[in-house]
């Protein structure tokens, strides 16, 4: 990277405005679906449409593909603006005057999510040196938690205060307003890329999408992950709707998305101390699905209440460690990570809009027991995959050989 010129308050101010425009797209995705029932009554509807948060996951799906093309095109700076500008559509879909363009609008602010993210690291790389760089990082993988809590934390005195649901999404697309307006005055260009090396490979192989789909990791990680995203994206969008649980639903959603945070920070920490990650994902799988199914079954409050704290806490902490597993893949290469990162968000966000509809379904047609029972079965992909995932620590045919070294360092 060209030398940094970039002063530290002006980096410091630049990592807080793009932490907090991906917190509040996620506070405003949060709040879409806990108003839900509010909205389908006024719209009319029996039943609670699925689309409301599939719009958002068919935009991420989109906004994988296109949002590099974007980023070279428009330049970091105004990419972001761009994005940004997407998530204020939740300002348009306060006024919407039917289900179709607020499911529209909830369709641009997922869209903008997908673009944001994708701009989000190359700022850490340019305003930061390297050994405070995986600090930053951190710090933006907790981001959607951060907007999960600011929506569970407020919601209920925001809508006892103004009302109409109208209002309140109102209320959640002002700070992203005001986020834009401050971007504008604070944000600026950064590189995209190093300058190319002198002693750069030649005639390097070009790593494409149709060899991404030729690789049996991609589709081992997608199989292991997708349990995991389902019962999280059910957790966190559906089940604060449900009425009949044995504690506050909503409660419940919310100490899963509190204790995420203190997950994610310890994952962080195994991910570059482990040196047997397999063995933290299997305890991952093993104990996330134990926990929801104590949760979903069990008539006692406190027993249902202690499976949600540790839920959260279970999930998040093998994910660091799980995203550094496409860095470890033989002759992997910036480009090979990113195809296969692409190939694998783009099926994943496919495969959760398809499982969350049927449970949508399941919780009108069958009730929320079933609804739930549905997705803990799924859940179960992530245990069953932790066999199926490569061990990069124990190399194939080979017996792990005692060391006194210090513990693997897996660099992203």
């Amino acid at each position: 990277m060209p030398q940094k010129v970039i002063s530290p308050q002006r980096s410091l101010a630049i990592e807080l405005i793009l932490f907090l425009a991906y917190s509040f797209f996620s506070a405003s995705w949060m709040v879409g679906s806990i108003i839900t029932p509010d909205m389908t009554a006024e719209f009319g509807l029996a039943h609670l449409p699925s689309s409301v948060n599939n719009a958002i996951s068919a935009a991420k799906i989109v906004g994988n593909f296109v949002a590099a093309w974007i980023l070279v095109k428009l330049g970091p700076k105004k990419t972001v603006f761009f994005s940004c500008l997407l998530i204020t559509a939740v300002v348009v879909g306060s006024l919407a005057p039917n289900l179709s363009v607020f499911v529209i609008t909830r369709f641009l602010l997922g869209f903008g999510g997908a673009v944001l993210m994708i701009c989000m690291t190359p700022y850490v790389v340019y305003c930061f040196e390297t050994k405070r760089q995986s600090l930053f990082i951190g710090i933006n993988n907790a981001g959607p938690n951060t907007g999960n809590l600011i929506a569970l934390l407020s919601i209920t005195a925001v809508r006892g205060w103004l009302g109409s649901w109208r209002q309140v999404i109102l209320f959640y697309g002002i700070f992203s307003a005001v986020l834009l307006i401050l971007w504008m005055a604070v944000g600026e260009d950064s590189p995209l890329a190093e300058p190319a090396k002198e002693d750069a490979p030649k005639g390097a192989v070009t790593y494409r999408y149709r060899d991404g789909l030729k690789e049996p990791f991609l589709y081992q990680f997608l199989f292991t992950m997708t349990g995991r995203l389902v019962m999280y994206t059910v957790m966190l969008y559906l089940f604060p709707l449900n009425p009949d649980f044995t504690v506050d639903a909503q409660f419940i959603s919310l100490m899963i998305a509190l204790t995420g945070i203190p997950g994610t920070v310890i994952g962080i920490i195994l991910a570059r101390k482990l040196k047997r990650q397999i063995q933290l994902f299997r305890f991952s799988g093993i104990a996330q699905s134990l926990l929801f199914f104590i949760m979903i079954l069990c008539d006692n409050a406190v027993l249902a209440t202690v499976c949600a704290i540790l839920l959260g806490f279970v999930i998040f902490i093998s994910t660091p460690s799980l995203f550094t597993l496409p860095t470890r893949l033989p002759g992997a290469t910036p480009q090979k990570v990113a195809v296969v990162l692409t190939l694998y968000w783009t099926g994943a966000y496919s495969l959760q809009m398809v499982i969350y509809a049927v449970i949508v379904r399941m919780v009108n047609h069958y009730g929320w027991y079933i609804g739930m029972l549905v997705t803990a079965i799924y859940s179960l992909t992530f245990l069953v995959g932790t066999f199926l995932l490569p061990d990069f620590d124990r190399p194939q045919g080979k017996e792990p050989v005692p060391t006194t070294d210090s513990p693997d360092d897996p660099s992203n």
